[in-house]
């Protein structure tokens, strides 16, 4: 699906660095001919018609804020934007840490986790995904150093930065061993914080590749950031989702009927096009 992810990527160019501070009370409204969240079935469901989305930044292309750092765009904001309009209430973005951002959906601090979130069979014992697309994950290094890898064996035996808790540290794992199989050295693992820290460490020489999903590199390098893409993407790939509280089937199934609705219209599809991406049909934790 991603033969091409720089070249197909036409998103807008001049995002500002992304923090969280100013995200607070963030909301878009929802607005048009969209049924209100009552009539839509949500009383007591959420807060008074009101969707919460616990969001993790930097996290582009799925959430991107413009200059004062206000989510504007991206794969998964407008996504969300458009099942609030159809559900009849608006959308209020909550800025959180990814350590807490699968328990606070859990905690009920908001209805939504979204943002770059792979659904995995072990994340599904915290709550419901809502899948919409699925992707694939890809090594990347420095422009400067790309010469070096024509293949992801290229760098066997190199260190590579990754972030804790994350699909990194299983695709890490899983390229070490196919390392070890072709008769070469495993990567040498580090498991960092944040993205932040693990291109940092990239960046600095402290590693030699990184890890990143093939939409978000492609976003970058397409925003000038020194990276490449290093080879083909992992096989297999993860989809991506909305995590919801389990607890509450009645919002995770209005939330699925927005989404299916948009996505059998079209809609989905128009939204996900200016990101390079396409979109599966939606569906309840399809990560088997």
């Amino acid at each position: 699906m991603f033969t091409s992810p720089v070249s197909r990527l036409t998103i807008a160019a001049g995002v500002a660095a992304l923090t969280v501070a100013a995200l607070a009370g963030c909301s878009d409204a929802a607005s048009g001919d969209a049924a209100t969240g009552s009539a839509a079935g949500l009383d007591g469901l959420v807060e008074p018609d009101t969707l919460s989305v616990g969001v993790t930044l930097p996290d582009a292309p799925y959430v991107i804020p413009d200059a004062d750092n206000v989510p504007k765009s991206g794969i998964t904001k407008d996504l969300l934007a458009a099942v609030a309009k159809k559900l009849g209430v608006t959308i209020r973005f909550v800025p959180v840490a990814w350590e807490g951002g699968i328990t606070g959906v859990a905690a009920g601090r908001y209805d939504i986790y979204g943002g770059s979130l792979y659904d995995t069979v072990e994340r599904q014992q915290a709550g419901t995904f809502v899948d919409f697309m699925k992707e694939q994950a890809t090594l990347i290094t420095t422009k400067a150093n790309g010469s070096q890898y024509s293949t992801r064996l290229d760098a066997c035996g190199k260190s590579i930065s990754t972030i804790r808790g994350t699909t990194d540290v299983t695709y890490a794992a899983a390229l070490s061993k196919e390392c070890e199989a072709a008769g070469k050295p495993a990567m040498k693992v580090t498991e960092y914080p944040t993205q932040q820290d693990s291109d940092l460490a990239l960046k600095s020489g402290r590693t030699d590749v990184g890890i990143q999903s093939v939409p978000g590199a492609a976003y970058e390098i397409a925003q000038g950031a020194d990276k490449v893409i290093v080879g083909d993407p992992f096989t297999g790939g993860f989809y991506v989702g909305s995590l919801m509280n389990s607890t509450k089937p009645a919002l995770v199934k209005a939330v699925l009927g927005a989404m299916t609705e948009l996505y059998a219209s079209g809609e989905t599809a128009k939204i996900f096009k200016p990101y390079g991406v396409e979109p599966t049909e939606p569906g309840k934790n399809l990560q088997k």
